[in-house]
């Protein structure tokens, strides 16, 4: 059973700075010259805590962790950073425009405990590396506070959270903050009656993660770690320890800012020409060339993505090839047995992942690129590519990054419907790398977590 709690929040005060001017992204999704320019944009901005400059080696002085721990202690003794009395749980409108509409996504910060995958109360659906998780590790032993939001989706088919919490979203904002495009208001929960009635819906609940995996392994084990401490020093671990929990946004299935983009394969240097390539393709799949209109990449990549959607809409696997020369669709065929080529051991959900039939007979089959592999590679860090293969989440950035010499081709795709990402998490299996881009994320800084505080409020069960 998800045991979900609210908890004494940590953020910024708002008569002491501009909140718009404080909050960042989270951390896998910042570019190194975003970094430097969140460091400017405000001498209090979370990035000074969630992505220091410093080294990343906590063995050497003046380490981006020991300056994160740093910023937080001396922000809190300033009242730049202020702590709840009262434990609560936050409500999370993120308003933004996708698609020239304006959406918003709601969701319900709380201090969720963290479970191991085989109790089946959490579910993953992607795979990690040790990089980013040791990066996250260092920066949770220096601050013990979650500084960023996991993001988990629940099915709530009868929108019962909704009506609880409806009352509150009434009350004025704690919080405001702008951000290009975007609005985030943070709304504090704190009575009884509607807190309990939330605790209790989740102890019925699956949650998926959205994003946040690495953050999620890394905190389970930053946990195993303090465990381990307490019985050392002769103490029994304390089951509802801070450290037990996470700092968890959660939105429901069928929220409808809920917007899930795909992530396509962008190469560089395949090692041979673009007809060899496409001869290799043709063992497996059907080239249809694509007459697709003149104009800047956003009209191109706008023109890739309706054809996709119009073949995949019938449910057929389709894939889009752009390269200088010009574009095609890509579906398996129908007299061969390319499912074959799909690597054994996974779900049948999985072999219907169309970035997964993707992955198997282009980047892998044709290529001879092995995702997991090229991720491995990658910046210990971060998620950033290596050499061979990227990932673009738009259509038009995967044409730029084409058009301008940054790759030699872009495979395109649709996205995944969430509720395949959610039948390969129930599968117990885990997608490809980089088969996901849920859109807009969650800002760091709203609120934090510190991991003394989840023990404050009475479980009735």
């Amino acid at each position: 059973m998800a045991d979900v709690r609210p908890f004494t929040g940590l953020r910024f005060n708002p008569d002491r700075v501009d909140v718009s001017k404080v909050i960042c992204p989270p951390f896998d999704v910042i570019s190194p010259a975003e970094q430097v320019a969140y460091h400017e944009r405000d001498p209090h901005n979370a990035i000074r805590i969630e992505l220091g400059l410093g080294p990343a080696d906590a063995a050497q002085p003046n380490n981006r962790y020991d300056t994160a721990a740093q910023a937080m202690a001396d922000w809190q003794r300033a009242g730049i950073l202020v702590r709840d009395a009262a434990p609560s749980l936050y409500l999370y409108d993120h308003a933004f425009v996708y698609g020239g509409r304006q959406r918003t996504r709601r969701g319900l910060l709380v201090a969720g405990r963290l479970h191991d995958w085989s109790e089946g109360v959490v579910l993953p659906h992607e795979g990690t590396r040790a990089g980013p998780k040791q990066d996250r590790l260092a920066l949770m032993r220096a601050v013990e506070t979650n500084v960023s939001p996991l993001w988990l989706l629940c099915r709530d088919p009868h929108g019962t959270v909704a009506a609880a919490v409806a009352a509150a979203r009434h009350a004025d904002p704690l919080l405001v903050a702008e951000t290009p495009g975007e609005r985030h208001e943070l709304r504090r929960v704190s009575d009884f009656a509607t807190v309990d009635a939330a605790m209790r819906w989740f102890a019925g609940s699956t949650l998926y993660i959205a994003d946040g995996h690495h953050r999620y392994e890394t905190a389970q084990l930053y946990r195993d770690e303090r465990r381990r401490a307490a019985k050392a020093a002769g103490r029994t671990p304390d089951p509802d320890a801070g450290h037990e929990f996470a700092l968890m946004l959660l939105v429901a299935l069928d929220d409808p800012g809920l917007i899930v983009l795909p992530t396509h394969r962008v190469v560089r240097g395949p090692g041979r020409s673009s007809d060899e390539i496409r001869q290799a393709l043709s063992r497996w799949l059907t080239l249809t060339p694509l007459s697709l209109p003149t104009g800047d990449d956003t009209i191109v990549g706008e023109a890739l993505e309706r054809a996709l959607a119009e073949v995949g809409r019938a449910g057929s696997h389709v894939f889009g090839l752009y390269e200088r020369e010009g574009a095609w669709l890509l579906r398996p065929r129908d007299d061969v047995d390319w499912r074959a080529r799909l690597p054994s051991g996974h779900s049948e959900v999985w072999q219907q992942l169309d970035v997964a039939v993707l992955d198997a007979l282009a980047i892998r089959d044709v290529l001879g690129i092995v995702a997991e592999g090229e991720s491995a590679r990658a910046d210990a860090t971060s998620d950033a590519p290596s050499d061979r293969l990227a990932y673009v989440s738009d259509f038009p950035g995967a044409v730029t990054a084409v058009r301008l010499g940054g790759a030699d081709q872009a495979y395109l795709l649709n996205a995944t419907p969430l509720n395949q990402v959610c039948a390969v998490a129930d599968a117990r299996d885990r997608m490809p790398p980089k088969s996901t881009f849920l859109f807009p994320k969650p800002v760091t800084g709203l609120v934090m977590h510190p991991l003394d505080g989840s023990r404050a409020w009475p479980l009735r069960r």
